[in-house]
């Protein structure tokens, strides 16, 4: 390899990688579903993010009412009875609850 060309050889492998990049975002948001929740939405939380569950044990908690928008993918629960939830769930650890 001559060392003359290492240069236009570093920048082709640049494009190229940013070009795979691209084609692998492109694939992904393809695929996903974008998920947001209003206020006033009913929802369902993962068990395991809010403490170690057992084998039988249901795997979503709830139905819990969405009381707050906190940031992008981050809301503030409430319990249907009214007391609120202590701390913010993320999107990842919600799902909509359908009755």
């Amino acid at each position: 390899m001559n060392l003359d060309f290492v240069e236009e050889v570093r920048e082709r492998a640049s494009v190229r990688a940013a070009m795979y990049k691209a084609r692998m975002a492109k694939a992904y948001n393809s695929r996903v579903r974008p998920r947001n929740f209003q206020v006033g939405d009913l929802v369902m939380r993962k068990a395991e993010a809010s403490g170690p569950i057992g084998k039988l044990d249901s795997k979503w908690e709830g139905p819990y009412k969405v009381t707050e928008i906190v940031g992008t993918g981050a809301y503030k629960l409430q319990q249907m009875d009214g007391k609120n939830i202590p701390r913010t769930w993320n999107i990842a650890n919600l799902k909509k609850y359908y009755s």
